[in-house]
């Protein structure tokens, strides 16, 4: 849904949108929860909303909107993004949860560089020996992509990604969290850079670095591959001593981001509603990557008694580029869609479409369809819930 300011509301508008004072800036800061009011519908095309107080012209969604509902600030600058939040009172911890979450998560790709360049240099060797252990634990916390060759592989990865470890804890058998769940080791990790005093020379003389803004795993959003950090920059950061100091620093930025981002991904999913949202960090060559998972059971009905499961995934390894897929399944029929960044990637897959088969076959699953695309698929309605792009 693209908002247009009113005339009467297009000054106060731009300001919102731009943050030029601080009272703005606090208002539309990401991760905002604002009250939006239906306050007319202006033709079949478009609506008058007031939201925040501004009243501002609307692209229908295509769905009816309710008298009343909220809105959240998903992106900030000119052009900033608002999602429709549907809900009921019931919703409002869950909710309050995000807002406190979204401005301080990223992905995976700064902490997980900083991982891998650690194990090479040389400034690992003065770190605090508590820093040390707790950057190995969570090394060892990492799946191994051959650990997702099998179906119980990939099941433990999925239990240790971190989306699990509360239910984990939860459990009368279960009096601490396993030593291998992801979030676990970002947890003691953080502990660890709790204990280490943060001077004010260390902030200032902080190496530089680029910055990733990956945006949040949000299950009506369409997935995003993690591409890595730029590991010569990363390698640069830490190539003599002395930058031990900076390197804290860049670490306890990262290890609140990943945090932050496990938490948003455990919010977003709806177990009750057969909803998940899971990130797993894997060991790759000279680096590490993620894989990113939405997985969705499908209700059973009159038309499809057994329901239908939906596994969507994004990757981007150096190797291949980013790759996405959509595998369905109903019953025991098996549809499989995939996307490549690059054509050689696209060879590379389509090679693979019988060895495939025969695999799904020895399961006593039919492959129904089997599409390899170049390009990466635009996001659709059903997993964009990116409905309002404000324009100043």
């Amino acid at each position: 849904m693209i908002i247009q300011p009113t005339s009467l509301a297009a000054q106060l508008w731009a300001g919102a949108a731009a943050g030029t004072t601080a009272a703005t800036t606090q208002t539309w800061a990401v991760g905002t929860l604002l009250s939006a009011r239906l306050l007319a519908q202006i033709d079949v095309a478009k609506v008058l909303l007031d939201i925040g107080g501004v009243a501002v012209e609307a692209d229908a969604p295509g769905t009816s909107l309710p008298q009343q509902f909220q809105v959240r600030v998903m992106t900030q600058g000119p052009q900033p993004q608002m999602e429709v939040v549907l809900g009921n009172t019931d919703e409002r911890v869950a909710m309050q949860g995000l807002r406190e979450r979204l401005p301080q998560q990223n992905g995976y790709s700064q902490l997980l560089s900083v991982l891998s360049a650690l194990s090479r240099r040389p400034v690992a060797r003065v770190l605090p020996e508590p820093l040390r252990t707790a950057l190995a634990t969570l090394e060892a916390s990492i799946s191994k992509p051959e650990d997702l060759g099998t179906p119980e592989g990939m099941k433990q990865a999925i239990a240790k990604s971190g989306a699990f470890l509360e239910a984990h804890l939860a459990e009368p058998q279960n009096e601490a969290p396993a030593a291998d769940d992801f979030k676990a080791a970002l947890l003691n990790l953080r502990r660890a850079l709790t204990d280490i005093p943060q001077t004010r020379q260390a902030m200032i003389q902080a190496p530089s670095r680029p910055f990733t803004d990956t945006p949040p795993p949000l299950a009506q959003r369409a997935l995003v591959a993690q591409p890595r950090a730029e590991e010569l920059r990363t390698q640069e950061m830490l190539a003599d001593e002395e930058t031990a100091d900076g390197l804290v620093s860049h670490l306890r930025t990262d290890v609140r981001a990943a945090v932050s981002r496990v938490e948003i991904g455990q919010l977003e999913s709806q177990p009750h509603a057969g909803l998940w949202m899971i990130e797993i960090p894997l060991t790759g060559v000279r680096g590490y990557d993620v894989l990113q998972l939405r997985i969705e059971e499908g209700k059973p009905s009159a038309i499809e008694p057994e329901g239908m499961w939906t596994v969507g995934f994004a990757i981007d390894p150096p190797t291949l580029g980013a790759v996405q897929g959509e595998v369905q399944l109903r019953g025991t029929r098996v549809s499989v869609r995939l996307w490549a960044q690059y054509p050689e990637t696209v060879a590379r897959l389509e090679d693979e479409f019988t060895t495939l088969r025969r695999v799904l076959e020895k399961s006593g699953l039919q492959l129904d369809h089997f599409a390899c695309m170049h390009g990466l698929p635009v996001p659709t309605s059903a997993y964009s819930a990116v409905l309002l792009e404000a324009r100043a």
